[in-house]
């Protein structure tokens, strides 16, 4: 992979990541400032790290995560650019369903693929 595809990566992960982050805040109806507050953080570098300008640092992100109830694999794990990751969170919502419902869900999954690849 070129030096110019990790950095692309690496952006669209930042966004993504300040997105749940933003998602995540509100969900738990906190403000930036609110948050912000928590973290000991301006609201400012709260608004910069949710909209992707600037990445947080692994120990921030930490911060984030604790303050906002949601863990640092469910966070990366929603950003991960790769299949396997997504599988993983898609295999955790099934756990406490029956096999009857499991079943329903991936036949609907395996169809709702079959119609996007038509598209």
């Amino acid at each position: 992979m070129s030096e110019a595809t990790h950095k692309e990566q690496g952006r669209r992960i930042t966004e993504e990541v300040g997105k749940r982050l933003a998602e995540y805040r509100k969900k738990a109806g906190l403000s930036q400032a609110q948050l912000g507050e928590m973290l000991g953080l301006e609201k400012e570098s709260v608004s910069r790290i949710e909209s992707g300008k600037i990445a947080p640092s692994l120990s921030r992100l930490a911060m984030f995560c604790e303050s906002l109830n949601v863990s640092f694999e469910e966070l990366l794990t929603q950003v991960s650019p790769h299949p396997t990751d997504e599988a993983r969170t898609l295999i955790a919502s099934l756990q406490d369903l029956s096999p009857r419902q499991r079943d329903i869900v991936l036949r609907t999954a395996h169809n709702l693929a079959a119609l996007l690849r038509q598209e």
